[in-house]
């Protein structure tokens, strides 16, 4: 397992050698394939916590999904829907284009991301979200370069945290299909 963990190491080092951390990172989801981040989530709100792990399949730009044993979550363009097999509902909902998500960061949507100078530290990127009052950071592996961790503070009283497993590129994923009618229906499209 060491032997290919620094095998990957050095092939994502050649390819992408000499660039910042972030780009690395970038290039990788430009990369023809599926990428499949295996992740472990979670958020505090409040006095609340919420925790999850699963996989994140990022199809294309627009196409992600996110499968964990208790739900899933489908976004295909203007459409975003979560299947939750905890209270058997499926709940339909639009994508707001002018919002911007910890899974819009994670697939690689950088369109209300701007970045702050890190002369200091080349192995984190804190960032701003432009008109949200958001805040973050990418965090990078001192050894391998790879991402490890990316941080949302929505507010003092909010924070969202993906810790990175693991990143692969696979050459074939199917959507979960699931039959509409084990479910109760929400659509919270306008």
């Amino acid at each position: 397992m060491r032997q290919f963990l620094f095998v990957g190491v050095l092939i994502v080092t050649l390819i992408f050698g000499g660039e910042p951390l972030i780009n690395n990172f970038y290039k990788l989801l430009d990369q023809d394939g599926i990428i499949k981040i295996d992740i472990h989530f979670s958020q505090n709100q409040f006095e609340n916590s919420f925790r999850s792990s699963g996989s994140f399949y990022l199809i294309d730009e627009l196409n992600y999904c996110y499968d964990s044993p208790s739900f899933q979550i489908l976004a295909d363009d203007s459409l975003m829907t979560t299947i939750n097999y905890e209270t058997n509902q499926v709940v339909y909902s639009s994508v707001n284009k002018r919002q911007l998500g910890i899974f819009d960061i994670l697939s690689g949507n950088k369109e209300f991301i701007e970045f702050s100078d890190n002369k200091n530290n080349d192995y984190v990127n804190n960032f701003i979200v432009d008109g949200l009052g958001y805040s973050g950071s990418f965090e990078f592996d001192i050894d391998t370069g790879t991402l490890k961790l990316i941080k949302l503070e929505i507010s003092d009283s909010q924070i969202i945290l993906i810790d990175i497993i693991s990143i692969d590129i696979v050459k074939d994923y199917i959507m979960p299909n699931f039959d509409k009618n084990k479910f109760e229906i929400v659509d919270l499209r306008g």
